[in-house]
């Protein structure tokens, strides 16, 4: 997974990190007309937009300027090491890994026609970490297919649920900071074999009742 400074990706800019990112949104077939120059302008935001869009995101969310999801989506991880701690955010929940089977996915096996969170792959015993700052609303055993589970309840008033795991290393009614280290990945419950299984829900939202994952 390619590490560049995040910090470095910003509307005006020119920097080899911004080349990058450039050519990771073009491989995904967002055209570029000047190609990959190493300047952040219009023609990159517009890009970048159109990426954004193509997730199903809105408003600020696609905007044409990267945030964590972003970099997360197009395969990049903050080569500053102590990124997550600084700016309060993480770009992924499970540390240095990027989704390997995205939401939204239609699918007659699953109880709502679609897959309802993104997966992680990753070995048992992966750390997993809090996306945002917030509490731990459940963290039990009892997920089901879902196996151990856990959900935080982000200070953005969004669930952020976490399934799979091997180990639950917070009880409920935890106060947790962005990048706290929640469990690790495992393979309860319903799998074919080691993941993280995230889902972004409402406040209180039940199964289904979900959006692409972002923060």
């Amino acid at each position: 997974m390619p590490a560049i400074n995040f910090a470095h990706v910003k509307f005006g800019k020119s920097d080899s990190c911004v080349t990058a990112f450039q050519r990771a949104l073009i491989s995904r077939g967002h055209r570029i007309p000047a190609g990959a120059t190493g300047y952040y302008g219009d023609q990159t935001k517009a890009a970048c937009a159109a990426f954004q869009r193509a997730r199903g995101w809105s408003g600020s969310g696609a905007d044409g300027l990267p945030g964590p999801q972003t970099f997360a989506r197009l395969g990049f991880t903050d080569s500053r090491a102590d990124s997550g701690s600084k700016s309060g955010r993480v770009s992924s929940p499970v540390p240095g890994r990027s989704v390997t089977y995205p939401y939204g996915v239609r699918n007659s096996r699953y109880a709502a026609g679609f897959h309802t969170g993104d997966d992680y792959a990753a070995p048992t015993g992966t750390p997993v970490v809090a996306v945002l700052s917030g509490t731990i609303v459940w963290s039990n055993d009892n997920g089901g297919a879902y196996g151990k589970w856990l959900g935080l309840r982000a200070d953005n008033g969004r669930d952020y649920v976490y399934c799979h795991l091997s180990a639950r290393e917070v009880r409920t009614g935890t106060r947790v900071i962005a990048g706290q280290r929640l469990g690790r990945v495992g393979a309860t419950g319903n799998v074919t074999g080691p993941h993280l299984h995230f889902e972004d829900r409402p406040r209180g939202g039940g199964y289904g009742n979900v959006r692409d994952p972002r923060w």
